[in-house]
């Protein structure tokens, strides 16, 4: 056994010896501590089926079953016009092990996915960010999280081991996924461009430990440890430690119910650490230039980044409501250049509750990401004599009409300035929606 594969296996052997519980898939629970179940039918298509559904909550169990589609067009820019169709149906069951088994802050999540269709980025535009965010991480049928959790001193301190997904705990926002494009929801996607299978986002899950500690009520420090290598093999049921080092994360955060203009907000900061060997973006192995030569750039061992995510209360319609207006905002820096392919990466945005009335649930949004590619990379292009990357910018507007507790209908609009980073491709404008149901 290598040394990677001790370590991991001794972090998660050694938190089973603590106590325990959860994790995150379209619809269903998420990541995070799980209080009480408050059942109610009507937040369900398929309602209380015939009681056993309370009495499963009751006993303990949580089912969860959701299905979420993106069907999104291009009629205008582009290297082609056309229209794709994705969707993901996400399952899971959450299982509280006091009630089961008298173990007392101990859960127990499992998730399943299956994702099919087709990514209009990839078959027509030609940028490098995803205006579908449901595709990725395989479009087929696949294992997710097996993750324990336990809590302990009043929630104070938790802790999450198992088959994880990075960025349920790590780099996220609940607002990212109040948009389509992947510029936002579920995490910042440059470390995946300057990590390729090194950091693991749902559907993807990897061995791994994390926890979680609270000082006081308003601030929080996280940090963890992942298997290193997230490629994406058979269906998730391949539960083999990579080869390719591992991935460390830490994350401090404020979270004061009277921030800035004495509204709520969250102020955090991250930094990562891989110990895996990773490709430089424009030399190749024999030390010349990878876009002349078109070998295969010459692998360094490490990459890191550091990332800072804002959200904050701009406006409530009443005090202590939760109606009104929220400001988000994310950085992400990946200093080393000759390894990274996507160096900075930032979004900002801003999501509206109940914006018109007779609509308190509805949620509008609006917000624009940049990606900037490596000087180095350009370099190497243009001295082989092809245009180089610089940035791509997205900009997306949407508005979830939430007609039930189970149905909501989010139409958007996007616009992709410089797709792929390149003025060679016209300028696409994205029309879709995304459609999601919980069972």
């Amino acid at each position: 056994m290598s040394y990677t594969q001790k370590l991991l296996t001794g972090l998660v052997l050694g938190s089973i010896g603590t106590t325990a519980v959860f994790a995150d898939c379209e619809n269903c629970p998420k990541p995070g501590k799980h209080p009480q179940p408050q059942f109610d039918a009507g937040d369900y298509l398929t309602g209380g089926w015939g009681g056993h559904r309370e009495k499963l909550m009751d006993q303990g169990i949580d089912i969860g079953i959701g299905y979420t589609a993106e069907p999104e067009w291009n009629p205008v820019g582009g290297e082609d016009q056309s229209a794709t169709y994705v969707h993901n149906i996400g399952v899971s069951a959450l299982f509280d092990f006091e009630k089961l088994m008298g173990i007392p802050n101990t859960t127990f999540l499992i998730q399943g996915s299956q994702r099919s269709g087709n990514s209009l980025t990839e078959d027509a535009i030609g940028n490098a960010i995803s205006v579908q965010q449901l595709y990725g991480g395989g479009q087929t049928y696949r294992l997710v999280e097996m993750r324990i959790s336990n809590d302990f001193y009043e929630d104070r301190l938790h802790f999450s081991y198992g088959r994880l997904s990075t960025t349920n705990d790590f780099m996220t926002s609940p607002y990212y996924c109040q948009f389509v494009t992947n510029g936002f929801c579920g995490q910042p996607t440059s470390p995946f461009f300057n990590m390729s299978n090194g950091i693991s986002a749902y559907p993807i899950a990897v061995w791994g430990a994390m926890t979680e500690f609270k000082p006081t009520q308003e601030t929080y420090i996280k940090a963890g440890i992942y298997e290193g290598d997230a490629t994406d093999d058979n269906h998730g049921v391949d539960f083999d430690f990579g080869d390719n080092g591992v991935f460390m994360i830490t994350e401090l955060g404020l979270r004061p119910e009277e921030g800035l203009l004495s509204l709520p907000a969250r102020y955090s900061v991250g930094a990562y650490y891989h110990t895996g060997d990773f490709a430089d973006v424009a030399t190749d192995v024999n030390g010349n230039n990878l876009f002349v030569s078109g070998l295969p750039g010459r692998e360094d061992s490490n990459q890191q980044g550091y990332y800072t995510i804002i959200e904050q209360g701009l406006y409530r319609e009443e005090a202590g409501s939760d109606q009104g207006l929220t400001g988000i905002f994310t950085f992400v820096l990946s200093p080393e250049l000759d390894k990274s392919d996507m160096p900075y990466f930032m979004n900002a945005g801003m999501v509206y509750k109940g914006l018109f009335n007779g609509r308190p649930n509805d949620q509008t949004a609006f917000g624009f990401y940049t990606a900037w590619f490596s000087k180095d990379k350009r370099d190497a292009q243009e001295a082989a004599g092809i245009e180089g990357q610089k940035a791509e910018t997205g900009i997306e507007l949407n508005h979830q009409f939430q007609f039930t507790p189970y149905f909501y209908l989010r139409p958007d609009i996007q616009y992709i300035v410089n797709p792929n980073g390149l003025s060679s491709i016209d300028d696409a404008l994205v029309l879709g929606c995304e459609i999601g149901v919980t069972f």
